[in-house]
């Protein structure tokens, strides 16, 4: 398949800029004959418009339509990957219950492609669509591409993963955390020790330590002023 002749090695691709990595992907979607891609990486949990990463040339307007109807359940190319990892190529057929999303496809030159997708041990979900103005994918292409672009998702998928690590954290963190442990941590970030912040909360310091500790524990942070950094750069306090 000749993967091997001009794709870089897992490092290399993981330490590329989201800029770079942009390049080299439409440069390596270009050589198996697709004009246009676009990439989603989202966690387990959260919003798929401000949780999720996004790799593209897609236009801008496509994009916007392609969301609304994440958002509404009615993408059969999102709602394929939520059950089942198998390639899928794009036909009538994918379409038929949603019109509305073939008719922008085209009307922007995404007229034949398929999508592909990786998941991992996090439940981490990615999904990889091609597409070009001209020729249907033929069976022949499929079984002669199919390994790339399927090295080629899960190499992307776990470069874009590094980009995610900090706000899936946050996401997991802020399903757990409880109000008291968010209060905490606030004022924590505020300078005040323990026994000031029990003081105000008209609780032991024993009680607050215990909460820190808590909200590290389930943040995955190794002291105190971590897990306030990892929380004020993700907007929880």
């Amino acid at each position: 398949m000749g993967t091997a002749n001009y794709s870089p090695q897992k490092q290399e691709l993981v330490q590329l800029g989201e800029y770079n990595l942009s390049t080299h992907t439409r440069n390596r979607i270009e050589l198996f004959g697709f004009e246009s891609y676009f990439f989603r990486i989202a966690p387990r949990y959260g919003n798929i418009q401000k949780d999720s990463r996004t790799l593209t040339n897609y236009p801008i307007e496509f994009i916007k339509a392609f969301d609304a109807s994440c958002l509404t359940h009615k993408n059969p190319i999102e709602n394929h990957f939520k059950s089942s990892i198998a390639p899928l190529l794009w036909d009538q057929q994918l379409f038929s219950e949603t019109p509305g999303l073939q008719e922008a496809s085209h009307s922007y030159g995404l007229n034949y492609g398929w999508s592909l997708s990786a998941h991992d041990a996090k439940g981490t979900i990615s999904i990889l669509s091609l597409s070009r103005s001209s020729a249907p994918v033929s069976p022949q292409e499929f079984s002669n591409k199919i390994g790339d672009l399927l090295w080629l998702c899960h190499q992307l998928h776990t470069a874009m993963s590094e980009t995610l690590a900090v706000s899936t954290k946050v996401i997991e963190a802020n399903n757990r955390l409880s109000v008291r442990e968010l209060e905490i941590l606030k004022w924590t970030a505020q300078g005040k020790t323990a026994s000031d912040i029990g003081m105000i909360l008209s609780l032991t310091t024993r009680t607050v330590n215990f909460h820190i500790s808590s909200s590290m524990r389930k943040m995955g942070a190794t002291n105190k002023t971590s897990a306030v950094v990892l929380a004020a750069k993700c907007g929880l306090i």
